[in-house]
């Protein structure tokens, strides 16, 4: 009985021991299936051929408009002000009559001489010294001003000065006559061109920026006193260069590299960058005009992969 009992039990073991065995073999065999199937797969990718072209490098910077002339005009005596007619915004020609001021003494001397043709009484007149616009008026027709106190304000709109904020760092690299691109949020994107003029020798203690300046001529009048603006700098420019999209460049500097796709691979590419914009990338070393560059499904290749 006890001999029968120890035969049965052995032969559990060895029934258990093929299941195992045979489960194993089961796992094995769909490993090296589902294996086959991954050297097989090829990862989706995009290319661009690389080409030589042009490139710039740009910083952008903000700033305003202000008038390039602006002028107070006032009376050089005290007195009255007769036919002043004139509005803010009203556009106003060189040499045009703006208002008449009349001195309460030369009034009390025409009453006593009453003679229209005396020089002495007639009234001061206010010309514009340039044509623009009027952008203040401080005064009206029969208010009393003192001496030299403010009528109203005219500047000139032909033309205004472009003032922007430059980060002390871009110092090195800006200077007068380089070419601004200028564009205005509020004027739907219209683009304007400019040279800079000037830079200014002090810096600002607490924002660390410069200012530069420009001129922008305005014959359409467009331009307003105060325009927030965008200020595009070319630092350089540079053509028949190798450039590719920024975009298929990886790593961090001076670590760059990309991938090519050579005979249905991906290939690692360690580069020497130059230039670079928010869209392209000059290459100095470490790829050839006409290698087929992958610039998306980029992230998670590595070398040697199967790309299609």
């Amino acid at each position: 009985m006890r001999n029968r009992l120890v035969i049965l039990l052995l032969l559990s073991f060895l029934f258990l021991g093929c299941g195992r065995e045979s489960k194993n073999a089961g796992e094995i065999g769909a490993r090296i299936k589902i294996a086959n199937k991954a050297s097989k797969f090829k990862v989706p990718v995009k290319v661009v051929i690389a080409r030589k072209g042009s490139i710039q490098e740009k910083i952008t910077i903000y700033g305003k408009l202000l008038p390039k002339r602006k002028i107070n005009l006032s009376s050089q005596f005290s007195g009255r002000i007769l036919n002043l007619n004139l509005s803010e915004g009203d556009r106003v020609l060189r040499g045009e009559t703006i208002a008449l001021v009349q001195s309460p003494q030369a009034e009390a001397l025409k009453r006593v001489v009453n003679d229209s043709s005396n020089g002495e009484v007639l009234p001061y007149k206010i010309t514009a010294p340039f044509s623009g616009i009027v952008s203040k008026k401080f005064h009206y027709s029969g208010d009393v001003v003192s001496k030299g106190e403010s009528i109203l304000t005219i500047q000139d709109d032909s033309v205004y000065y472009l003032w922007g904020e430059l980060p002390a760092n871009y110092l090195p690299d800006v200077h007068v006559g380089q070419s601004l691109n200028v564009t205005f949020p509020d004027l739907k994107g219209k683009t304007f061109n400019a040279k800079i003029e000037a830079v200014n020798g002090i810096v600002d203690k607490q924002t660390q920026t410069a200012q530069i300046r420009a001129s922008l001529q305005n014959k359409s009048h467009l331009l307003k006193s105060d325009l927030f603006l965008k200020i595009e700098i070319i630092l350089k420019s540079l053509n028949n260069v190798l450039v590719i999209p920024r975009n298929a460049v990886l790593g961090n500097s001076p670590d760059y590299f990309l991938f090519v796709k050579k005979n249905g691979k991906a290939k690692r590419k360690t580069l020497r960058v130059g230039i670079e914009n928010e869209n392209r990338i000059e290459i100095k070393a470490g790829l050839n005009v006409g290698d087929s560059v992958i610039v998306l499904g980029n992230y998670e290749l590595k070398d040697g992969m199967s790309v299609k």
